[in-house]
Parts: C-alpha cells; sequence; structure tokens
C-alpha cells in the first residue's frame, strides 16, 4: 500500500471546509441529521468524481462486496457496468434469459422493474436483477442510436458460462469460440486446436472473441502467449505506484514460473496458424488483451466492431473492518502503447455482427463466413 501523502496547505484548507460545512449540518440544519450518513455521502462523492469504477463501499456493501452474490437468488445472465450514468451492459451469456431476450453490448438499462437506474451504482444495479428463480423482472432500455425506449420481460433462471467449442469449417479453415476466459480456458484451446489438427492441417483459424467479457488476466495473457513467438509484448500496466507498472511477453518459462500455465505442451503450429480474430461491442477487457496482443505482433486481422474499451485494474483498500476503498490504481496497455479504457480497439476488417449469439459458428454466420473468405485469399 502507497504511503499516505502529506497534505499541502491548500488542500488542509479545504478540508477544513469539510469539517466546518458538517458541523453546521449538525448544528445549524432543520432537523437532526444521521452525521455518518453524512460524511459517508462525502467520502462516495470523492470517489465518485474520479471514475466509474472506483468506490466506497460502507458496512452493507463491503460485506455483500466480501461474501458475493446469494446462493438462492439468481439473475438474467447479464455483465454490466456504469457508463454515462447508467447500467450499461458488456455482454449476455450465450442461452440467458439476457441472450434472449435481445440485450446487447452497450444497451443502456434506464429501469428496472420501474425504478429509475440514472446515477446509479453498479452493486444496485444487479442487487435489482437477482431474485427467486422463475420469477420475472421488467427492463426499459435504451440502444444506442434508437430515440425510443424498448421494454423487455425476462424470467430469472441460473446461467452458466460455457466452455470453448471448436468446429471445422469449409476450405480446412479451423473455428474456436472463447466466450470468456478463466483457469481451464487456455488448456481447453490446446485440446480444441488439437481435435482439429487431428482431422488434417488448417489453412487457418478463426477465434471467436464477440461477446466475450474477458476473465482473469493472467489466463488471457497465457492464451495470447500460445499464438505468438517467445518473447513477443502482450501488455503492459501502467500507474503511479511502482507495482502498478509491468509488463508481460510470451516468455514460455515465465509464464510456467508464474504458476498460472496448466502445462506447457503447446502445440507448434498455434505460432504459425493464420489468424483472423472476431470481435464485437461485447468483447472487453481481458479478450480485448488477447485481441490487441495478436493484432499489434502483427498474427492476427480483427473483423467485426469496435470493442468495449474496458481496461482498468482496481485495489481494495479497507479502511477498518467495516469500509473499503475501491480504487483504480493501473490502466492496461497495448503492446503498440493504446491505452483500452474507453477507447476499445477498431476492427481492421468491417463485419456484420450477429443478433443471436447462439448463431455463432454456424452457416448463418455472416462474419464467420467473412473470416473464412479472407483466410482464403491470396496473401
Amino acid at each position: 500500500m502507497a504511503q499516505a501523502q502529506k497534505l499541502s496547505p491548500e488542500v488542509l484548507d479545504e478540508l477544513k471546509k469539510v469539517a466546518s460545512i458538517y458541523g453546521m449540518i449538525q448544528t445549524d440544519y432543520v432537523t437532526p441529521v444521521d452525521g455518518t450518513v453524512v460524511l459517508a455521502s462525502c467520502m462516495k462523492g470523492m470517489l465518485n468524481k474520479l471514475d466509474l469504477q472506483s468506490a466506497y463501499m460502507e458496512k452493507d456493501e463491503f460485506e455483500d462486496f466480501m461474501r458475493g452474490p446469494p446462493k438462492d437468488l439468481v439473475g438474467i445472465g447479464v455483465e454490466i457496468v456504469i457508463r454515462a450514468g447508467l447500467p450499461t451492459v458488456v455482454s449476455a451469456i450465450e442461452g440467458s434469459p439476457a441472450s434472449r431476450s435481445g440485450l446487447r453490448p452497450k444497451d443502456y438499462i434506464m429501469e428496472i422493474d420501474g425504478h429509475s437506474m440514472e446515477e446509479s451504482e453498479a452493486r444496485d444495479a444487479v442487487k435489482r436483477l437477482r431474485g427467486k428463480p422463475g420469477t420475472t423482472v421488467n427492463l426499459t432500455i435504451r440502444r444506442p442510436g434508437e430515440m425510443e425506449n424498448r421494454s423487455l420481460t425476462l424470467i430469472r433462471e441460473p446461467s452458466y458460462l460455457r466452455r470453448v467449442s471448436s468446429r471445422r469449417a469449409p476450405f480446412d479453415i479451423g473455428y474456436l469460440r472463447i466466450p470468456s476466459v478463466n483457469e481451464s480456458t487456455a488448456p481447453d484451446v490446446r485440446a480444441e486446436f488439437r481435435k482439429l489438427q487431428a482431422t488434417g492441417p488448417l489453412r487457418g483459424l478463426v477465434l471467436d472473441l464477440r461477446n466475450s467479457p474477458g476473465g482473469l488476466l493472467l489466463s488471457s495473457i497465457e492464451l495470447a502467449a500460445m499464438f505468438l513467438p517467445p518473447d513477443a509484448p502482450i501488455v503492459s500496466t501502467e500507474g503511479r505506484l511502482s507495482e502498478s507498472n509491468r509488463a508481460w511477453t510470451a516468455n514460455r518459462d515465465e509464464i510456467l514460473k508464474g504458476g498460472y500455465a496448466k502445462r506447457d505442451d503447446w502445440p507448434d503450429a498455434m505460432k504459425s496458424v493464420p489468424l483472423v480474430v472476431l470481435v464485437n461491442a461485447g468483447t472487453a477487457s481481458g479478450v480485448e488483451i488477447i485481441a490487441a496482443a495478436l493484432r499489434d505482433n502483427n498474427r492476427a486481422k480483427l473483423m467485426g466492431s469496435k470493442t468495449f474499451g474496458r481496461g482498468t485494474i482496481q485495489t481494495l483498500r479497507p479502511l477498518s473492518k467495516d469500509s473499503a476503498v475501491k480504487l483504480t490504481t493501473a490502466f492496461y496497455k497495448t503492446p503498440s502503447g493504446r491505452q483500452l479504457q474507453g477507447n476499445g480497439l477498431e476492427p481492421d476488417v468491417q463485419a456484420p455482427d450477429l443478433q443471436r449469439m447462439e448463431d455463432a459458428g454456424t452457416d448463418q454466420d455472416a462474419g464467420l463466413i467473412k473470416a473464412i473468405n479472407l483466410l482464403r485469399a491470396p496473401s
């Protein structure tokens, strides 16, 4: 943890003003006020002014954060962040109520069961989305570029992230769908790649990262490294703390020493097979790191639409046994030096997005068809 800085006279003067205002409220305000509530609002305001991920957590919020969601409650299978003061869809889990309803990345959730979500916190939105299995939740959403709101009614049910899947597409092109990134993803990708190889040499490979919200950083690094030459840059982090500044490469020994690679049997063909990476607005965080690393090292073309642009690291700092600060302490940067947060990645080639992620990898997948044609084209 960083040492507390010595406060300048100017800052001390401002803090004296805060104390004076607090004193006025306690003695002069028309009705008595709980001072702890006033001070908590003050601290929340400080953190909210920084960015949408930094936050001050009071007792209930901190306990919820540490405990996780109640086991008997389920949601609609959607990941959200706060953007423009509203809960915003990052992605919907394939096959979930959110996916079946047509919720798309970057849709704004205006209301949940009639409650306005303007200036709400992500925690509040998540709590309202969750409930007993089989119960309904009513959403009012606004899609970017549309003037009229849409109304959706969804039934809550358990949603499960799907695992890596593959198929052999026409013209000896392999297809790998990566719906999220966790500890098993890189080993699963290796296994699926071997299955594709077992039926004959591959002319090219399509990595489908559409509607994939990311996941574990170190697993994302391992996955990118499998397709890159040794020591190729993958990602760096940048912040004001010394521990916030670090860079990762495709050095296999370092990855194995770090303890986050499952095994070191990476098929050599993975480093040379021609690649196209499918991306869209639901491609976020760890998978944006993968996509950027492959493109910046000239290993792949990105095809689809602009990615989400989510690339910050938060550090939890307990203040007491029942309160804490969640503070953004670093940004992710791509090998080319680009900051992901708020920017996203523009594709090299535009391609139509899917209306239903359930069609990914099928004959109805226009993006896959275009990727196959690009890999077939003479280089």
